[in-house]
């Protein structure tokens, strides 16, 4: 059976490093997430193309270079995206070669969207967790909505159990970069799937299926090999689907299915979808999903709180987690084992 890496967790007085693996911050947020992370008795470094200009904060060699520049730093213990975006997958060929440095300077790495990329990279490659949660801009956000300090709450807690439920509502956009004010939580959130109550467990993995195929088949790509290695624990997906229209979103399940990433597998969480409502009347987003998941007889509960339309749970990819589902509520138990 695998086993899991899990990095040490902060403590007042430890530095955050950021870095802009896809796209750099956002000029208006940046410096005050950095403050209010100050204010939490840490410091705070940044790798020079945080603030830079672009689609991407810079080539993807550089991107990669600066990445590694963080955790070659004995004084970083924890690092997180500047920001989600585009083409992360050009700074993986670059990490080729340095696989040492990660081995060996175990650290925290938290994006989301784009960067849950890296995520995949990193807890497939090197059995190290990490975490799938905002980037850095939301924790500009003051006071802070209670998904953000439940992340806080667990990068300081010396604990090995965390708890999430299901949020009451949710905001039917993606969270405005300029909004400071916090979400506009307009819409009843209620969770689905095809039966009243339910439990599964596994060992947690997902983030962003609109990147995934970017490392599929090439030599970075290690998620058969890791999801073999949970015959006993079994494999809980989470999935995040930012823009893929249906036809699509079942491409990509299918394809997954052949690659045998799905075994092991003892459920699927499906996050809320701007796709949801961008359906066509003869293939929909949950047709989607039934045609490429339903024959492996595994519970699939729909809008769940990941992904990007807010506010959306931690998601520790590698620990072991508990889901239960009970008459369109959630609740996700989180083990560090």
């Amino acid at each position: 059976m695998g086993k899991i890496i899990y990095p040490n967790k902060l403590k007042v007085g430890d530095t955050v490093g950021i870095t802009a693996v896809s796209m750099p911050a956002n000029d208006e947020k940046i410096d005050l997430a950095i403050n209010n992370l100050k204010e939490l008795g840490l410091k705070v470094v940044e790798t020079s193309n945080v603030r830079s200009t672009g689609i991407v904060s810079s080539d993807g060699k550089r991107r990669a270079e600066e990445f590694l520049e963080l955790y070659k730093n004995p004084d970083v213990k924890y690092i997180i995206a500047a920001r989600g975006g585009e083409f992360l997958m050009e700074m993986l060929p670059y990490l080729k070669g340095h696989e040492d440095i990660i081995r060996n300077n175990v650290k925290w790495f938290q994006g989301f969207s784009d960067p849950s990329l890296l995520n995949l990279y990193i807890t497939t490659n090197f059995n190290i967790a990490t975490i799938n949660m905002e980037n850095i801009s939301d924790y500009a956000m003051k006071p802070r909505f209670k998904s953000l300090q439940d992340s806080l709450d667990f990068m300081f807690k010396d604990e090995n159990e965390f708890v999430q439920e299901s949020f009451e509502k949710y905001q039917k956009q993606e969270f405005e970069e300029g909004n400071l004010k916090g979400y506009n939580l307009t819409e009843k959130n209620i969770y689905e799937c095809d039966t009243n109550n339910v439990k599964f467990e596994g060992r947690l993995i997902g983030g962003c299926i609109d990147v995934f195929n970017m490392i599929s088949g090439t030599d970075l790509d290690k998620i058969e090999e890791f999801v073999s290695q949970f015959d006993d624990d079994g494999v809980i997906w989470y999935l995040d689907n930012c823009e893929l229209a249906p036809c699509e979103f079942y491409r990509r399940l299918w394809y997954m299915k052949q690659k045998n990433y799905f075994k092991n597998v003892r459920g699927f969480l499906i996050g809320r979808s701007f796709m949801q409502y961008n359906n066509n009347e003869f293939f929909t987003f949950k047709d989607a999903v039934e045609r490429a998941l339903r024959e492996l007889n595994v519970p699939i509960v729909y809008n769940v709180d990941t992904g990007h339309i807010p506010p959306q749970m931690y998601m520790i990819n590698g620990s072991y987690a508990i889901f239960e589902y009970n008459n369109g509520k959630g609740k996700l138990t989180q083990k560090l084992i």
